[in-house]
């Protein structure tokens, strides 16, 4: 089968959010060859037996996003909403740097084997190990095991800020509590929530696919007792309180969570955010603040952060 390979070279800063437009455009699959990668790999938490040169030779500010949509599928649509969209990140915050966009056509193998190039077993936060269906791992006493494949998946785990979330995940979930997902695309913040032996996690996406693919990814891991996924708005699906939430979109999102969340949340219950760049730190701490939290924490990680928040009432 013949593909069309969308190519976009852009900044690590707007890797994620490109990705997600892509899947949202009706790409089957997205690579992303980021320094972000090289500087995991280095700091040994990633199993890897080799980096490719590629990689190692990257320029520090730029990250190559691919896409991958279907010969016969309408194309030349999707491509015009792509950059469309990819337009309008900036009105975000997002550098994009000079975005360059290259279309060509791949075979099948060429992109599946693509994947496995940049997609290997990943130690993230004390216990989890994020990998892939078809690497082998020899499980280790205390690991915590996420399966997901990239073709099934909106991230591979390795970005800045669901590391983040996950880390703080680890931290503040007890056994037993119920847990929120808001934006849950693939689900890894859900499936790392119930692995940490929480009573519930609710995942909420306004998206029908990232809803489809969450799901799956909750059966795939067996998971899918605890996780519930449901599409929507959370005030809209949720009637219940929960012990935490979690979110891992744009600061300007969180702005306005910040109040809408509150009912959702019990008294001295915890609130993670991240998909945060450092330049809009202060604006969600302010939000937070005026709205009944108290700032546990902020965490940094390359040009991304996570607040950790308490709800006062």
């Amino acid at each position: 089968m013949i593909w069309t390979e969308i190519k976009i070279k852009s900044t690590p800063e707007s890797e994620e959010a490109i990705s997600n437009i892509l899947y949202e455009a009706g790409a089957d699959g997205v690579v992303i060859e980021s320094p972000n990668n090289l500087s995991i790999l280095k700091n040994k938490e990633v199993l890897w037996d080799y980096i490719d040169d590629d990689l190692i030779n990257m320029d520090p500010e730029v990250s190559i996003i691919k896409g991958y949509i279907n010969e016969t599928e309408n194309v030349k649509e999707a491509i015009a909403q792509i950059k469309k969209r990819i337009d309008q990140l900036p009105s975000f915050g997002l550098n994009t740097g000079n975005v360059e966009t290259t279309i060509t056509e791949v075979d099948q193998d060429d992109w599946e084997n693509s994947w496995k190039q940049y997609y290997k077993p990943t130690l993230i936060g004390q216990h989890f190990i994020i990998k892939p269906s078809w690497e082998p791992y020899i499980s280790q006493e205390g690991d915590l095991i996420i399966e997901m494949d990239p073709g099934m998946a909106f991230g591979s785990g390795l970005h800045e800020t669901t590391q983040l979330c996950i880390i703080n995940l680890e931290k503040h979930v007890k056994e037993g509590d119920i847990v929120f997902d808001i934006g849950c695309g693939s689900g890894i913040l859900s499936l790392a929530a119930a692995n940490l032996n929480c009573k519930k996690v609710i995942g909420v996406d306004v998206d029908s696919l990232a809803v489809q693919v969450a799901k799956e990814n909750a059966i795939h891991n067996r998971l899918d007792k605890i996780i519930d996924v449901r599409q929507g708005d959370l005030l809209d699906v949720v009637d219940e309180k929960a012990d935490v939430i979690v979110a891992n979109i744009l600061a300007e999102v969180i702005v306005k969570l910040a109040d809408q969340i509150k009912p959702c949340l019990k008294e001295n219950g915890i609130f993670i955010s991240s998909g945060i760049i450092l330049s809009k730190v202060e604006l969600v701490v302010d939000s937070l603040l005026s709205n009944g939290f108290e700032i546990i924490e902020v965490q940094r990680m390359g040009e991304w952060a996570a607040i950790m928040a308490q709800y006062k009432g």
